[in-house]
């Protein structure tokens, strides 16, 4: 029995390994992933976590494992009590690692889409004729600065507010309220 508990705890010890470096903990073994809708504050829908994923599986074959090659070196109990004391020990590590996972799965915000075409800025940094400035502007509650270069080629001063119109190669071309296109409805 001994070299039960040493195939399982190197397998789990080693599939542990593996799955935490490769990503496999977000495979599930029994079943899908379930989501449901989270609070206000989250938006879309939340992964639920599996009990028996990769890295709970894993977690309990080399805790298993582990719990019965020392049970079974250090003590002189029966092979029955080493078997469960080493399920119940394979059943607590496979638990710790899913109230871990859920912790961070709690903790996972969804990245919003982001276009900074349109986005209101303000010039920081002069805008010579031809040349590069700087802009500043909100875009998720964050600050965000960028260089900058009129859309016309125009000069735009220090202070002025502007209207992003497109993006190229990390520089935002930008636009006074005044020299941008009129917007007709069509008819």
């Amino acid at each position: 029995m001994l070299n039960v508990y040493l195939s399982c705890f190197l397998l789990g010890l080693g599939l542990s390994v593996l799955s935490f470096v490769s990503g496999l903990d977000r495979v599930h073994v029994f079943g899908h992933g379930h989501h449901h809708h989270g609070s206000h504050h989250h938006h879309g829908p939340r992964r639920a976590l599996s009990p028996f994923n990769a890295a709970a599986l894993t977690a309990f074959l080399a805790w298993f494992g582990g719990t019965g090659v020392v049970l079974h070196q250090m003590t002189a109990w029966a092979e029955g009590g080493i078997a469960a004391a080493a399920v119940a020990s394979g059943l607590l590590g496979g638990n710790t690692i899913n109230r871990f996972l859920r912790g961070l799965i709690a903790r996972e915000k969804p990245l919003e889409a982001t276009t900074l075409i349109g986005t209101i800025a303000r010039v920081t940094s002069s805008i010579r004729e031809g040349g590069t400035g700087e802009i500043v502007f909100v875009i998720n509650g964050t600050r965000k600065v960028s260089a900058a270069r009129s859309d016309d080629g125009s000069a735009i001063a220090k202070g002025e507010e502007v209207v992003i119109v497109r993006m190229a190669n990390g520089i935002a071309y930008v636009s006074t309220w005044e020299s941008l296109p009129a917007i007709t409805p069509e008819s």
